[in-house]
C-alpha cells in the first residue's frame, strides 16, 4: 500500500517485479495517484480513496488482510510487505525468493530485519538505481524483523501473525536462516523528509485510530535513529547476524489474547555492513 512514497515505490518494484515477475505484483494506492500508475506500470494496481482517514491502521489492516486471504486463492504463497520493505535471501542458502518458498511447511515465514541508511560518507541517493548498489551500512532491529509471508489465511498484524485462535495453536510459522527484510526508509534523508510531512499530517489528524507517534513526530524519531546509529561500533555480518538470530528467536513474543507471534521490539541489536552479494537483489 502506498501513497506518494515514489523513492522506495521505485526500488519495491523493481526489487519484486525481478524475482517474481511484474505481473505478480499487487500495489494499493491510496488515493487516485497517476505517478503510482507509471512507476508500477505493468502490476496489479488496485485504488481505494482517501477522502476519510478515520479509523485508518485498523480499517487498513483488516483490509490488506482480506486481500491477502483472496490471493491465496490463486496463488500457493501470498508475500505482504511495506513499501520500503524489501526481502532478499543468502544466494548461499537459497536461490531465490520462489525456492525459498518452495522449501517451507509451515504457514507463515519471518526474516531478520534490517533498517537501511544513509551513512556520513555517503552521497545523495539516485531514485533511479538500486538502492543496494548506494548504501550498505545497516542496523540489524527486532522492530522489522516481520513476518511477510503466508501459505494459509492467517492475518499479519502488529509485525507479527496470528498462530493460533481460543486458545489452540492452529497454525505454524518459521524463522529461516538466510532471509532478510531491508527496510529502507532511512536510506535517504532527502527522501525521508518528504515521506515524514506526510506521516506527521496524518499521525496528527486528530481522528480516532490514526498512527501513533512514530508518525506523529516522525523527524524526531528520524533524529534518535541516526544518532543512535552512528554511535555504534560495526560488527562484522556473520557475528552481527548470528547474534540477532540468538536474541530474537529466544524472546519471540506471543500473545494469548488475540494469538499473534511476533519478534521481540529490539530497536538496535547491532550495526553492521552488508555483503557484496546484496548487490545481486
Amino acid at each position: 500500500m502506498v501513497y506518494r512514497d515514489y523513492f522506495a515505490l521505485t526500488q519495491w518494484v523493481r526489487h519484486y517485479s525481478n524475482q517474481l515477475g511484474i505481473e505478480n505484483l499487487f500495489i494499493v494506492a491510496h488515493g487516485h495517484d497517476p505517478k503510482v500508475n507509471e512507476i508500477a506500470a505493468g502490476a496489479n494496481i488496485w485504488t481505494i480513496p482517501r477522502d476519510n482517514l478515520e479509523k485508518f491502521d485498523r480499517r487498513r489492516n483488516w483490509m490488506l488482510n482480506k486481500f491477502q486471504s483472496g490471493l491465496l486463492k490463486f496463488y500457493d504463497w501470498v508475500i505482504r510487505t511495506d513499501t520500503d520493505e524489501l526481502i532478499c535471501v543468502d544466494p548461499d542458502k537459497h536461490d531465490n525468493l520462489k525456492d525459498l518458498l518452495a522449501k517451507q511447511s509451515d504457514d507463515a515465514v519471518f526474516a531478520i530485519g534490517l533498517d537501511l541508511f544513509e551513512d556520513l560518507d555517503d552521497s545523495e541517493i539516485v531514485q533511479e538505481q538500486p538502492v543496494f548498489n548506494q548504501r550498505k551500512s545497516v542496523i540489524i532491529t527486532g522492530n522489522y524483523s516481520k513476518a511477510w509471508a503466508v501459505k494459509s489465511a492467517i492475518p499479519l498484524m502488529r509485525h507479527g501473525v496470528a498462530i493460533a485462535q481460543d486458545g489452540e495453536r492452529t497454525h505454524s510459522y518459521v524463522f529461516p536462516d538466510g532471509v532478510y527484510l531491508v527496510h529502507i526508509k532511512f536510506a535517504s534523508m532527502q527522501e525521508l523528509v518528504d515521506v515524514n510531512e506526510t506521516r506527521m499530517q496524518l499521525g496528527r489528524a486528530e481522528l480516532p485510530g490514526m498512527p501513533g507517534l512514530g508518525w506523529q513526530k516522525a523527524n524526531n524519531h528520524a533524529r534518535r535513529f541516526f544518532e543512535k546509529a552512528e554511535s555504534l561500533e560495526v560488527t562484522p555480518w556473520d557475528e552481527a547476524v548470528k547474534h540477532a538470530y540468538d536474541v530474537i528467536l529466544s524472546d519471540m513474543k506471543f500473545s494469548e489474547n488475540d494469538g499473534v507471534i511476533r519478534s521481540p521490539g529490539i530497536p538496535h541489536i547491532a550495526r553492521t555492513t552488508l555483503p557484496d552479494w546484496f548487490k545481486s537483489h
